[in-house]
């Protein structure tokens, strides 16, 4: 999924129930479109699908490609997916286009200032814009900056107080990047943390092991419920210290790094997820 409309659907999971009933008054005044329709109307929506990230063809025809679109969205924010742009899409929509700025490159700038300004960091800017330099801004170019913090007080369930699970320099971000070893353009649900094989990896927050084996490309894995959909997972080690079941306390050894799986080197591949869906654990992380 493209990180900014990653991070605007995630950031709906809570908010969605309350801005449809702020927002369907003034949603409502928006027309009903299904699929087969087609006009001006139907070409706004799709410019507008485009402006968040998705892929598809804006060409003013309510076709199957912008119906999957749609369903997907109302999908992940707990509606009714009948691929139908009615008055509660419309307010979900509205939402998303909120939930990020676009912002001019001026003369000068780096990401580094342009995080301090809107409060957000380096790489949650770089994933979001898949920046394969992220030293390197021209003058001129546009950036989309989240304007809503996607921390666990963004999304249900309970806030967790996560540690590290490793310490060490963060080689991969979340969001798109070129794949390391298949040189191809994906989707990173994680973050990477650099360290020397052997390494202890710490449980970021108590819970308990629902994984812990060889998880194919993801190599020798562990994931932890925290409990409210939250999980927590650590691949790549090179040896798991914990079993299915047992129970854990936050900062306990439950692996050790390692570059099982598909890897070019000694790496902690740390997720967290709220149900199936990944989040950003720098927005997580202290």
């Amino acid at each position: 999924m493209h990180p900014r409309r990653q991070h605007a659907v995630q950031s709906l999971l809570v908010v969605a129930l309350l801005l449809v009933l702020v927002q369907v008054g003034a949603a409502a005044e928006n027309p009903m479109l299904k699929r087969g329709m087609q006009g001006p109307e139907v070409l706004a929506l799709q410019k507008l699908l485009v402006e968040l990230g998705y892929d598809l063809a804006a060409d003013g025809i309510f076709g199957s490609e912008t119906e999957r679109t749609v369903r997907e969205i109302q999908l992940a924010a707990g509606l009714d997916p009948d691929g139908m742009v009615g008055p509660l899409t419309w307010a979900v929509l509205a939402s998303m286009e909120e939930s990020v700025v676009a912002y001019t490159v001026q003369r000068g700038d780096n990401l580094t200032k342009i995080a301090r300004r809107y409060n957000t960091t380096v790489t949650t800017i770089s994933a979001y814009n898949s920046l394969s330099n992220p030293d390197r801004l021209l003058p001129g170019q546009v950036l989309y900056i989240p304007t809503t913090t996607l921390a666990a007080s963004a999304i249900p369930g309970s806030k967790l107080s996560l540690q590290w699970p490793v310490q060490g320099r963060i080689s991969s971000g979340y969001g798109y990047r070129m794949h390391p070893v298949l040189n191809v353009r994906h989707f990173h649900g994680g973050i990477d943390i650099a360290a020397p094989e052997g390494t202890p990896v710490k449980a970021a927050e108590a819970g308990r092991v629902i994984k812990a084996g060889s998880m194919g490309n993801y190599g020798l894995g562990v994931v932890l419920d925290h409990g409210g959909g939250v999980t927590t997972w650590y691949g790549h080690n090179s040896k798991l210290l914990v079993r299915v079941g047992e129970l854990v306390k936050q900062g306990q050894t439950i692996a050790l790094v390692g570059r099982t799986g598909l890897t070019t080197g000694p790496h902690l591949d740390f997720r967290i997820k709220k149900g199936d869906q990944t989040v950003d654990p720098l927005q997580w992380l202290p």
